[in-house]
């Protein structure tokens, strides 16, 4: 007999707590300002189809590519001296720059996205089969320089590149920069 008053004094106590948790709720709190039938379709700005009011980055490039820099057609832009921090390739369109944070001596560099004390950076702009304007940058990987009071000279080999809000499509590079005061 206990336990059947027990359990219809539970069974009661569920039921009662079901009811009063289904019952409406006081909308008082934060809600948007907006009224659902004023045509908006629900977006309080119209104008601005997104939540937080920005857009939506899309990434132009679709397919990886490669190149080599150096060779016959490539242009060389002489440096002010050995002690440029800029190194360039250009090849019509293309646009290929090693930059370092101080004069480069002879040794290895890291690459990263901003020149350092033993990290030099490299930017390609237009590379070939990708499209116009965009700009590749390498994130990881070495390069080789050589100085001379003449020259400075990098040579690099398989170095992804790879756009600075999406990592694939990979533009890889090798081949050699170099300038001349």
């Amino acid at each position: 007999m206990k336990k059947i008053i027990i359990t219809i004094i539970s069974t009661l106590f569920t039921i009662t707590l079901i009811l009063f948790s289904c019952t409406k709720k006081d909308s008082t709190g934060i809600s948007p300002d907006y009224k659902e039938n004023a045509g908006t379709a629900g977006n309080p700005n119209v104008n601005n189809p997104t939540v937080t009011g920005g857009t939506l980055a899309i990434n132009t490039a679709t397919q990886n590519s490669s190149l080599y820099v150096g060779g016959t057609s490539w242009i060389n832009p002489t440096c002010g001296s050995t002690n440029s921090l800029t190194i360039k390739g250009i090849n019509g369109n293309i646009n290929v720059s090693l930059t370092f944070a101080s004069s480069p001596i002879t040794g290895t560099y890291t690459l990263g996205t901003v020149a350092g004390s033993g990290i030099c950076s490299l930017t390609i702009i237009d590379a070939p089969n990708q499209p116009a304007g965009v700009v590749w940058v390498a994130k990881t990987g070495t390069i080789s320089v050589t100085t001379s009071s003449l020259s400075i000279n990098a040579s690099f080999s398989s170095i992804k590149c790879s756009q600075e809000t999406f990592s694939l499509p990979q533009v890889t590079v090798s081949g050699t920069l170099g300038c001349l005061p």
